[in-house]
C-alpha cells in the first residue's frame, strides 16, 4: 500500500483491524491499557507499518473532556509539566487509541474526581472541539525496566504477526469489526459501542456546553 492511496486517509478497513487488535493485544498483557499510553502508540506504528503506512509517535500536551458522576464536564489530560503520547499517520491524522478508556484513571490532581464518558478513540485529521493536542515533538522509547521491556516485546510481536495484508483480504466496510469501544474515524464517520458510550458524552456536552480548554 503506496502513500498515494492515504490521500483520504488511513483505508477503513486498516482502522478497523489496528484498532481492534492493537486494543486488545496490550489490554491483555497490561491488564489495561490506560496506564501505558506510549507502548500503545508505539505499538499502533509498528501494525501500520505492516500495511505500508508510516507514522510516528508524537509527544506533547493533550486534553480532552470527560463527564462526571454528577454529569458536569471538565478537561482532562496531560499539560504543563505533563505530557501525552498519540500517533500522526503520513496522511495528517490524528490517532489515540487510549482516550475512550482514559476516564478508567484518576486525576492526579484529584484522585477524589470520578469520570464516567470519556471521548471517543480518535483516527482522523479533523479533531472535534472537545479534544486538544500541541505536538512538541518525536517521541522515542527508552526502557530501562525489564519488565517493561518484555511487555513491549511481547506486543510488538503479536501485533507483527496479527497486522499484515492478508487479514483485510476478505473484509468489506459494512463486516469491518471494531473495537467495541467508540471511535471517530476520517470524514466525520462515528461508531458507537454497544453502551452507547458516545451518544450518552455528545448529550452531556449539548446541555454542559464545552468550556474554555486548558491550553
Amino acid at each position: 500500500m503506496s502513500q498515494t492511496q492515504l490521500v483520504d486517509g488511513t483505508p477503513l478497513p486498516v482502522i478497523a483491524h489496528v484498532s481492534r487488535v492493537v486494543t486488545r493485544v496490550v489490554d491483555r498483557l497490561t491488564g489495561g491499557r490506560v496506564d501505558y499510553p506510549l507502548l500503545v502508540a508505539m505499538a499502533c506504528v509498528e501494525a501500520l507499518k505492516g500495511f505500508g503506512i508510516q507514522s510516528q509517535v508524537m509527544y506533547g500536551q493533550a486534553a480532552w473532556l470527560e463527564v462526571l458522576e454528577n454529569h458536569s464536564v471538565i478537561w482532562a489530560g496531560c499539560w504543563g509539566e505533563h505530557f501525552s503520547f498519540w500517533v500522526a499517520t503520513v496522511s495528517g491524522e490524528v490517532v489515540d487509541l487510549n482516550v475512550s478508556v482514559a476516564c478508567q484513571k484518576r486525576a492526579h490532581a484529584d484522585p477524589s474526581i470520578t469520570s464516567i464518558h470519556s471521548p471517543p478513540m480518535l483516527w482522523s485529521r479533523e479533531v472535534p472541539a472537545f479534544y486538544r493536542y500541541q505536538p512538541e515533538g518525536v517521541a522515542e522509547l527508552d526502557l530501562t525496566d525489564a519488565q517493561d521491556q518484555k511487555k513491549y516485546e511481547l506486543v510488538l510481536k503479536e501485533v507483527r504477526e496479527k497486522c499484515v495484508p492478508s487479514q483485510l483480504a476478505s473484509q468489506i466496510d459494512d463486516s469491518l469489526e471494531f473495537p467495541n469501544e467508540p471511535i471517530i474515524c476520517p470524514g466525520r464517520r462515528i461508531l458507537d459501542d454497544s453502551r452507547n458510550s458516545f451518544r450518552l458524552f455528545e448529550r452531556t456536552l449539548a446541555v454542559r456546553g464545552i468550556p474554555s480548554a486548558p491550553f
